[in-house]
């Protein structure tokens, strides 16, 4: 008897399994069937400018030849829209999905450039927050730190400077500089004071970076891309104890190249 009913428990559960899996095959097939109300779709612009719109995502999205609203769900093809929303050049990350009451939603995280660079050769692109470099959008503007001088480097939408191995057997100076550019904007970036004040990097002949800031007369010797927590607490203290008190226009150059220094001179 006991082995009876261990069998008829048994029967129950696998009834009821199956019935579950059975309507949720009913659900998904009634969902799929569903048409779309409506979509939205939100970008995450971080505390960067606007370089990609939700039109610029919606034409992206009609490309892939789906309109969205008015389509039945189950057509809607979502990994080829995430796939070629993700090729944009402005577009770190995208998650596009549908929910239960029949409206698909797409999220997309804008990339953050952090320096804008103008190379030997005439050409113009951004650096971004992850190493990666991007092109302008001639519609829009990125208020970001500027770079000028002897950037020998060219645009590639496949470098990264935080991974490529390629371009340090090829060329070792060119990544050289440009890492290190990355290296100082996003140490720059990172800090409210320096954001604000320093506008312009630029690199003279010999690889080393000069600062120019906003407020003052002066240009800031720094060096090589090293020691940056030191040279910009020198900086910092040079201000706050000394240019404080005697003016912002006094000197001309203000060296923190070297250890434990910080040199002013006049032109």
């Amino acid at each position: 008897m006991k082995k009876f009913l261990k069998i008829l428990e048994i029967a129950a559960w696998v009834l009821m399994t199956g019935g579950l899996f059975a309507l949720l095959g009913f659900t998904a097939i009634e969902h799929n069937n569903e048409v779309c109300k409506k979509y939205i779709i939100r970008v995450d612009y971080g505390k960067a400018d606007v370089l990609v719109t939700e039109g610029d995502i919606y034409t992206v999205v009609k490309a892939t030849g789906n309109l969205l609203k008015g389509q039945h769900l189950g057509s809607i093809d979502f990994e080829r829209i995430e796939r070629d929303i993700k090729r944009q050049s402005y577009v770190a990350d995208a998650e596009a999905y549908m929910t239960l009451d029949g409206v698909v939603e797409i999220d997309v995280v804008q990339r953050q450039p952090i320096l804008r660079i103008f190379n030997e050769k005439g050409e113009s692109f951004y650096l971004d927050g992850l190493g990666n470099l991007m092109p302008l959008n001639p519609a829009f503007s990125a208020r970001v730190l500027v770079a000028t001088g002897s950037i020998l480097e060219p645009f590639s939408k496949k470098v990264c400077y935080l991974t490529d191995s390629v371009r340090k057997k090829d060329s070792m100076e060119c990544h050289s500089v440009m890492n290190n550019l990355y290296k100082l904007s996003a140490f720059i970036t990172k800090d409210k004071f320096l954001k604000a004040q320093i506008e312009q990097i630029y690199v003279d002949p010999n690889g080393e970076f000069e600062l120019i800031p906003r407020v003052g007369t002066h240009i800031i010797l720094m060096g090589r891309a090293d020691n940056l927590e030191d040279k910009f607490e020198r900086l910092f203290v040079f201000y706050r104890m000394g240019l404080s008190k005697t003016g912002w226009t006094r000197y001309n150059i203000i060296n923190i190249k070297f250890k434990n220094q910080v040199v002013c001179s006049k032109i």
